[in-house]
């Protein structure tokens, strides 16, 4: 078990900030081709805008208690303790899946074909555990040197693909239809499952800003921004007829004769599913237990895994796991219902207590 050591919460939010950018990393097909540009920049906007409400009952409740759920509801409901781990642990284990699977197709399909995905799977989640163990303190310090190794991924794939950038082909016109709009927009909310995690973990944080998570949704519209841009003007038409088109990106990267850097982009694609699913253990761990149980951990690492070899060979499982709708309905549940009601609940507590 492990000692509930306060940390800066700049380097909580870091951690999460580097967890959102995996849904860009990962992107596959998921937006509108029929999207200029300038279009899919308002959608970001408007997807982030939307994450910021995600935060806003978790914000207020670190602000008012300097606490998180699972800490609340041992303190103020203790009847309800139970039925609120269940649901976080199944939102969590949830949450892994969506995130896992497409990885792992990824890292299967474009760079190891040879290796059969459900070892891929085992081998990440051993890790998953291993570092759910040490708990979000460890976690979080890992993100410093993982941001070090965003900045120079960004560098390199970026800067190698400035001498490809045609700016003639595709303007910078505003062109979409609503359909687009709102399915563009729902997979920039994506990044809303981050506010789950702060609603579970924020209470062993100090120092906390309002401004933090505002300058984390941020910085991730911008590398959102920076990505779409560069796959838009550097790849063209080339990118809509191929899967994950940041690994593209990256392939068409180069420095003279120095070519393709996809060796990079999938290091930051891991680390960054890595420390997603790994939080998510953690979460659970925290709610479930306490944070740091080994049984705890190693009981749902199990789960995940054998959900994930079930929906290899179920299409209608893997369908359900990979559902976006699904993913948001949780996620606004996990995110701003459970975490308004505790406002609630504490409020009504504080009352009584005068």
């Amino acid at each position: 078990m492990q000692t509930e050591v306060k940390f800066s919460s700049k380097r909580f939010l870091l951690a999460l900030l580097l967890c959102a950018c995996s849904v860009i990393l990962l992107q596959n097909n998921n937006l509108s081709p029929n999207a200029s540009f300038s279009f899919n920049a308002i959608c970001i906007a408007s997807g982030l805008a939307i994450c910021f409400l995600f935060f806003l009952p978790s914000l207020i409740l670190k602000k008012r208690t300097d606490s998180d759920v699972p800490t609340l509801a041992r303190r103020y409901t203790p009847k309800l303790r139970i039925p609120v781990a269940i649901f976080y642990s199944l939102y969590f284990v949830y949450g892994a899946l969506y995130f896992l699977l497409p990885y792992i197709d990824m890292f299967h399909t474009k760079y190891f074909p040879g290796v059969t995905p459900c070892l891929i799977t085992l081998l990440m989640l051993i890790c998953c555990a291993y570092a759910a163990c040490k708990g979000v303190n460890v976690i979080s310090r890992f993100g410093i040197f993982l941001f070090l190794f965003a900045l120079l991924t960004n560098i390199l794939m970026f800067g190698g693909s400035l001498s490809e950038l045609d700016l003639g082909h595709y303007g910078f016109e505003f062109r979409g239809d609503v359909n687009s709009f709102v399915q563009n927009t729902l997979y920039f909310v994506t990044p809303s499952f981050i506010a789950v995690i702060f609603a579970c973990c924020s209470g062993v944080t100090r120092n906390f800003r309002f401004r933090q998570p505002v300058f984390t949704l941020i910085f991730t519209g911008l590398k959102y921004a920076a990505v779409i841009f560069f796959v838009r003007f550097a790849l063209g038409d080339y990118a809509g007829r191929q899967t994950y088109p940041a690994f593209v990106l990256s392939r068409v990267a180069h420095f003279g004769p120095f070519a393709g850097i996809e060796s990079f982009y999938l290091a930051l694609a891991t680390m960054s599913v890595f420390m997603i699913i790994s939080l998510f253990l953690c979460c659970i761990s925290r709610g479930a237990c306490t944070e740091g149980n080994r049984k705890c951990v190693i009981i749902f690492t199990v789960i995940i895994f054998a959900l994930y070899v079930t929906a290899t060979y179920i299409n209608s499982v893997k369908e359900i796991l990979s559902n976006p709708v699904l993913l948001l309905l949780l996620t606004f549940a996990a995110a701003v219902m459970l975490p308004a009601a505790y406002i609630f609940v504490g409020r009504k507590s504080n009352a009584k207590g005068n």
